[in-house]
C-alpha cells in the first residue's frame, strides 16, 4: 500500500484528494508542522522537511503535482488527465501549473508574513502578497465565465492544483472575497466527496 506523509493545510491535500478521486487505498501518516521544529524524525524521509512525501515501494516523490500525475497516469481509464492530442490539453497544462506556479507564491508570502518570525514580518509585504493573489484570482474569474471546470469540460488534476490554492486561502478568510465565478467554482470543488474525505485529514 502506498504511504503519504501529510500535514494540515500543506500541499499534501492535493495528493490525498487525488487518491480519494481514484479510489486508491493508502496509508496516511500525519506529520507535525513544521517538521524541522516539531517532527525532526521526518527529516530522515525528506531532508528539506517539506510536505508531502509519497512512498510506493522503491518510488519516493515529494512534489505534490508530480505525485498526482504519477498516480493518475498509472491508473488507466480515469478522467483526471487530459492526454496529449486530446481537446483541452493546452488548458489542462496551463491550469495544472497555474495552481502552483502562479497562485501559490503570494499565498506562501502571506503564510510567512502572518505566521513567520516577527522580525521578518512586514505589513507592506503582506499587502503586496494579498494584492497579487487577488489579481490572480481576478484572472481565474474571467476564465471561468460559462465554465464549470478549467479544462476539457470535466474535472481534472488542473482543478485539484488550483483548488488546493483556493482552499489555502480559507486560512486567511480570502474565500469570503472570491468573485462570483470563482466562488461558485470553489463551491463545486468543496462539494466533491473525495475533497471532503481528503480535507477531513489535511
Amino acid at each position: 500500500m502506498v504511504k503519504v506523509y501529510y500535514a494540515p493545510y500543506a500541499r499534501s491535500l492535493r495528493v490525498l484528494w487525488t487518491l480519494e478521486e481514484l479510489g486508491d487505498a493508502y496509508d496516511g501518516v500525519r506529520v507535525q508542522f513544521p517538521p524541522k521544529l516539531n517532527d525532526p524524525a521526518y527529516l530522515d524521509i525528506h531532508p528539506l522537511g517539506q510536505i508531502p512525501t509519497f512512498v510506493d515501494g522503491e518510488v519516493k516523490l515529494h512534489e505534490s503535482m508530480a505525485i498526482c500525475e504519477w498516480l493518475a497516469e498509472r491508473q488507466l481509464g480515469n478522467d483526471l488527465i487530459v492526454e496529449a492530442g486530446r481537446a483541452g490539453r493546452t488548458d489542462y497544462l496551463q491550469w495544472l501549473w497555474f495552481g502552483e506556479a502562479t497562485l501559490m507564491p503570494p499565498l506562501g508570502a502571506l503564510v510567512r508574513q502572518t505566521f513567520g518570525p516577527e522580525p521578518g514580518r512586514s505589513d507592506i509585504l503582506r499587502d503586496e502578497a494579498l494584492a497579487a493573489f487577488q489579481e490572480r484570482v481576478g484572472l481565474l474569474e474571467q476564465v471561468l465565465v460559462g465554465k464549470a471546470w478549467l479544462a476539457a469540460d470535466r474535472f481534472t488534476l488542473a482543478d485539484i492544483s488550483v483548488g488546493y490554492s483556493l482552499n489555502l486561502g480559507t486560512l486567511f478568510k480570502l474565500h469570503e472575497q472570491y468573485p462570483p465565478n470563482v466562488a461558485a467554482y470553489f463551491g463545486r470543488l468543496r462539494e466533491r466527496p473525495a475533497f471532503q474525505r481528503a480535507a477531513a485529514l489535511a
